[in-house]
């Protein structure tokens, strides 16, 4: 993969023909290994147009989530520096979740252009089409006791949060605890799952269903009215790539503002940005309904919902404005 990346940095470097001698002799490989790297190239999805006497140009680049496209648009220090990609895959939390369970760096990220059984909180299953959105999951490993790890949902809708106003323009919503939405409906769900040994994390995965690309009749009919994409909202393809790379920067940033500051610095930080405090809301929380208004959110994520006067801490449910 490392050649590939080489190969299309000096495709890309001139933005016209490239000789294959000169890729060769800057790689330090054979022209013929340099035709068999252009065959693969166009294999994967990209055009490369070869003239005698002139060489090689690139002139289209496939919207397919590979490592080497992510990290064009990338700027962490261990986030989305190891990258897993795969067509199709069962779940990328599930295959994280296993992957971390053998040892599996912090920051790798597994992504996919579709789930077959992908995952949503409670246990519902995420409407996965292919090659439309982001299906991505990270392994992180904070030193922390399971008491502290609910806000890390948090740190993920923050980084969603920032990722559509810088490629939008958009202002997005935040709802409690794990949804990013665009008036009204849902645009990115988030998902952490994680193992712990005695009062310590062992690792966390941290999962994201963002809807890039999808258009209207592409969604499952079951949650048409609930859903929608940057593409429904401003009429434009993204390159999903891009989105990527800029996302895992900014959950790289908020997970620093975690260690260095703590949990209850992410959840004020997510608290201002949502604007939840007196809200009035409903919560359903395993067949109970709660109503009240808002009074924020506790430093381990829990809602503060005042009932007549008396204030309900709420760890998990589905909300209702």
């Amino acid at each position: 993969m490392d050649r590939i990346k080489e190969v299309l940095t000096y495709l890309r470097q001139k933005g016209d023909y490239t000789s294959g001698d000169y890729i060769a002799t800057k790689i330090g490989i054979s022209r013929t290994a340099i035709w068999k790297y252009m065959k693969q190239l166009e294999r994967m999805g990209y055009r490369i147009v070869k003239l005698k006497g002139k060489g090689y140009r690139l002139i289209e680049t496939p919207d397919k989530l590979y490592p080497w496209e992510i990290d064009r648009h990338l700027d962490t220090q261990f986030i989305g520096k190891r990258v897993i990609y795969k067509e199709k895959i069962d779940s990328t939390n599930t295959s994280a979740f296993r992957l971390a369970l053998g040892g599996e760096p912090e920051g790798t990220c597994i992504i996919a252009e579709t789930q077959e059984t992908g995952k949503g909180r409670l246990g519902r299953k995420w409407f996965s089409p292919a090659g439309k959105n982001l299906y991505l999951s990270v392994v992180l490993r904070p030193k922390i006791h399971p008491s502290r790890v609910y806000p890390i949902t948090f740190i993920s809708s923050l980084a969603v949060y920032d990722t559509i106003e810088m490629s939008t323009g958009i202002q997005p919503t935040l709802k409690w605890p794990n949804d990013v939405l665009i008036k009204g409906k849902k645009v990115c769900g988030t998902l952490i799952e994680f193992s712990t040994e005695a009062d310590l994390v062992r690792f966390v995965i941290v999962g994201i269903g963002f809807n890039i690309n999808m258009k209207e009749e592409e969604i499952d009919k079951d949650i048409q009215q609930k859903a929608t994409s940057l593409f429904m909202e401003t009429k434009k393809i993204y390159e999903r790539a891009s989105v990527c790379g800029i996302l895992l920067t900014n959950l790289e940033k908020y997970y620093s503002v975690f260690e260095k500051k703590g949990e209850k610095e992410i959840c004020e930080i997510w608290e201002k940005q949502a604007a939840i405090k007196g809200k009035y809301m409903e919560i359903t929380q395993m067949g109970e309904s709660y109503k009240g208004v808002s009074e924020g959110i506790d430093r381990d994520g829990a809602m503060l919902l005042n009932i007549n006067g008396q204030i309900k801490k709420i760890i998990a449910g589905d909300v209702n404005f």
